[in-house]
């Protein structure tokens, strides 16, 4: 089979120039040893028009050929005129007389506005309820003026001072004792009535009475009054010096 000196490419018995690259062959008596085959690379992709199937026949002399083929075997014309595949057609244009639309930025979301807050009303100023005199307090009593002490046994009625204090008491000349409510003659000594025995006074417009240290107590409606810690009169009490029983009117 002879082979391409110009390529060593293999080709038909009868063939006269390579299909490859279509050099004159050189008889298979005569061809020399083939030279060692190149090393074989990567595949690339292909570069510049791309290459479509060939005519069957040589379109100069009319041999049958293989298609693909890119020289006739007979006559060494080239099998590719013809042959490349037509370029892509370039994008279509915008219509004539039509600018290029510019490119707008995307929509961007509508955000309602922020209603105004509603006035604040100022605080109201409340204005302090007038001021009500309170009721007038009735006054107490001026003095002692209107007591009297009413002793059960005779009836004696016993007025008291029109002063602030009264001292009920027995007098005792000899240790200069005179009480302002003198009761010698109502049988105090024997009843155990002392010469300061109690007290009666005015203190925030009450009538109250007081136990001075006396030996045989004084009472106030049977209850014993203490020294130092006198208590209210009111009209119609029974008050109790020793066993001297009387009555307080007011």
């Amino acid at each position: 089979m002879p082979f391409c000196p110009q390529c060593g490419v293999d080709n038909p018995a009868a063939a006269r120039f390579c299909d490859q690259c279509g050099a004159q062959l050189i008889p298979v008596g005569a061809a020399p040893p083939a030279p060692p085959a190149p090393p074989v690379q990567a595949p690339q992709a292909a570069i510049g028009p791309t290459i479509i199937a060939g005519p069957s026949t040589c379109p100069q002399c009319g041999t049958s050929v293989i298609p693909g083929e890119a020289f006739c075997d007979a006559c060494g014309a080239s099998l590719l005129a013809g042959s490349v595949a037509p370029s892509a057609a370039p994008p279509a244009l915008p219509y004539a007389g039509v600018p290029a639309q510019p490119n707008y930025p995307p929509p961007q979301p509508v955000v309602p506005p922020v209603p105004p807050a509603p006035p604040v009303a100022p605080p109201q100023q409340i204005s302090p309820p007038p001021l009500v005199n309170p009721p007038v307090q009735p006054q107490g009593r001026p003095s002692l003026a209107g007591i009297s002490l009413v002793v059960q046994s005779n009836a004696a009625n016993l007025p008291l001072p029109a002063s602030g204090q009264a001292v009920i008491g027995r007098a005792d000349p000899v240790s200069n004792v005179f009480p302002d409510i003198d009761l010698s003659d109502q049988g105090a000594l024997e009843r155990g009535v002392g010469r300061r025995h109690a007290r009666i006074f005015l203190q925030s417009g009450l009538v109250l009475i007081e136990d001075l240290n006396s030996t045989n107590g004084t009472f106030l409606n049977t209850t014993r009054v203490q020294p130092g810690h006198p208590q209210t009169l009111r009209s119609g009490d029974e008050v109790r010096l020793g066993t001297l029983v009387m009555k307080v009117q007011m």
